[in-house]
């Protein structure tokens, strides 16, 4: 059985993943973004800096000691472990600009598309002040839901500097801001009552939160909220990344939403969510952190990234039909009618595979029928069938699967055909 919280694929599910992130890469490295790969493992040092994930996320962070008393602890994100990445290599060329696709792991409640061992698909540009860098982690996003066919979906933006404002505004003192945003995060995911309560409970008085709630609630089409906020610090830097995104011409899928707040403590800026599926939530989600990296280099590095949920994005796939799902990847299974002929295939599926064909054959000595039988079974879609008439002509017979016709072809031209 299954550690509680994670899973096992099955080639049917894995294949459907493959295809999934295969789309996502090939967005990635379109826009310019080199791979990066880093350790599960990382110092319990690096995790807990302050600044970074923040308490919550580490009463979620499976940690342990090694056997040398050290504390170590498994990633619960990937920008921490590109942090300290920057910090042991400070002469990479800047912007650098990564991705990352890896599993993290977190000690969080399980429901749908929640899980303790996930993985997560992210893009990074560090060593840009450029709201520029904020458009094109969007851009790339929203690239990557088009390429997978995802057609329902929008990015909720907001920004950190404007949150602040309005707690400012709500006359709530400057040490609580980090957990009254946490608990602001959760609007989406909890009721409003019980949100509220979670802010009386830390101490703000009812005033402060009625004016903070009536500030939630702005959210539509970026025009229209910019003429509502027009006081707010912060404003500017959405409007230029309205306007880069207009001259990509991928603004249309972006809504201003002032109740989204990011619940990690490192965002400085603009924060940005995906939303695609009701029941859910997000499955993207970033935005810019110009002083996490400083935490790990001792200077302050500018950057800013998006993480989409993976989990999340299979399930609005499945739920959806968006890709369909196959057993198998093999695409011909070549048969031979009677063990004499043995030796004989495994020269056709050498031949077969010597020309980068997907092939497999039948290893337990079974009938025709049962290898056709097991074929079909897995949905491979060709049966290459191996008898002795055929052989004496230098030929075999194709069978369609799906459809049941066959047609003899010789075995010179038999590749061609695949």
């Amino acid at each position: 059985m299954n550690v509680k919280g994670t899973r096992d694929f099955l080639p049917e599910e894995m294949i459907l993943r493959q295809q999934a992130l295969e789309k996502i890469k090939n967005v990635f490295e379109i826009f310019g973004f080199q791979p990066l790969e880093t350790s599960a493992l990382e110092t319990w040092e690096v995790l807990s800096k302050k600044g970074a994930g923040g308490d919550e996320i580490l009463s979620e962070t499976y940690s342990f000691k090694d056997k040398g008393e050290r504390m170590i602890g498994l990633r619960y994100d990937l920008t921490v472990p590109l942090a300290r990445v920057i910090s042991d290599n400070p002469n990479l060329p800047l912007p650098f600009k990564r991705y990352q696709i890896g599993n993290v792991w977190r000690y969080g409640d399980v429901a749908k598309a929640r899980f303790r061992e996930f993985l997560q698909a992210d893009v990074d540009i560090v060593g840009s002040e450029s709201l520029l860098a904020d458009a094109e982690v969007i851009a790339c996003a929203i690239e990557c839901f088009n390429a997978l066919g995802i057609k329902e979906f929008y990015v909720r933006l907001n920004n950190r500097k404007i949150l602040n404002e309005i707690l400012r505004l709500s006359k709530i003192s400057e040490n609580k801001f980090t957990d009254i945003l946490r608990s602001i995060d959760k609007l989406d995911k909890i009721s409003t009552d019980d949100v509220i309560k979670e802010i009386e409970n830390k101490g703000i008085s009812k005033d402060s939160i009625k004016k903070l709630l009536s500030y939630t609630k702005i959210k539509g089409e970026p025009e229209k909220v910019f003429k509502e906020i027009e006081e707010l610090e912060g404003l500017n830097e959405l409007k230029e990344i309205i306007s880069y995104l207009k001259s990509m011409k991928l603004n249309s899928k972006v809504k201003i939403d002032l109740s989204l707040a990011r619940g990690l403590d490192y965002y400085t800026g603009p924060i940005f969510e995906v939303f695609a599926e009701q029941g859910i939530g997000s499955v993207a989600a970033g935005g810019r952190y110009d002083k996490m990296i400083g935490l790990f280099l001792g200077r302050d590095i500018p950057a800013t990234g998006i993480s989409l949920g993976i989990e999340r994005i299979m399930e609005v796939i499945k739920e959806r039909k968006i890709i369909e799902m196959t057993k198998s990847k093999t695409k011909v299974f070549v048969i031979a009618v009677n063990d004499r002929l043995r030796n004989k295939i495994l020269e056709i599926v050498q031949m077969l595979r010597e020309k980068s064909i997907k092939v497999d054959y039948d290893l337990r000595s079974r009938t025709l029928s049962k290898q056709l039988e097991y074929a079909s079974s897995l949905g491979i879609p060709f049966a290459v069938i191996v008898g002795e008439r055929e052989l004496k002509e230098k030929s075999v017979k194709i069978r369609n699967m799906k459809t049941g016709k066959e047609e003899i072809v010789s075995i010179n031209q038999l590749a061609k055909k695949f």
